[in-house]
């Protein structure tokens, strides 16, 4: 016997397929950019310039999330932020700015799938006097994620469609 079902439900079913494709596409996106941080880590040292790690940044994400056109790529161009340039600076082609054992970089980059972008940023440090510092940045993420899950939570159920999980 066929089921036939009237437009909400078709509604609610097109919606609840569509919020499976996001989660998707952002765990997948996830994944890729905890891999990529993972090998930034071990990639990023005093002495290297900033454009190859930059690079190789965005050469290792490309190729994990397995780029196509519009579809899956890097999400924007990686950071890499000096001591006090606190954001959003991109080293370009020819750009010597050489890292030092004793300079706070600021990494960060974005992976997309379908358009929707997981985009973290991280601290690295080389001399132990930072090392409170990391401390205390480390500290104000985990307040906000306490702080921001139950939003998050919210926001989750929000999109899933309730009537259909009972």
């Amino acid at each position: 016997m066929k089921t036939v079902l009237n437009k909400e439900e078709i509604k609610r079913k097109e919606k609840t397929e569509k919020n499976y494709e996001i989660v998707h596409d952002l765990r997948r996106a996830a994944e890729v950019h905890r891999q990529v941080r993972s090998y930034a880590r071990t990639l990023i040292k005093p002495g290297e310039s900033l454009t190859p790690i930059a690079e190789s940044i965005e050469a290792c994400t490309r190729r994990l999330v397995e780029e196509n056109g519009f579809e899956a790529g890097i999400g924007f161009p990686t950071g890499l932020s000096i001591n006090h340039c606190a954001a959003h600076y991109t080293p370009n082609a020819g750009d010597n700015v050489v890292l030092k054992h004793d300079d706070v970089l600021k990494v960060d980059f974005g992976v997309h799938v379908n358009g929707r972008i997981v985009d973290s940023a991280f601290t690295m440090t080389f001399d132990p006097k930072y090392d409170p510092l990391l401390e205390a940045v480390r500290d104000a993420t985990n307040t906000g994620v306490k702080v921001g899950f139950l939003s998050l939570l919210l926001s989750f159920l929000n999109m899933v469609d309730l009537p259909s999980i009972k």
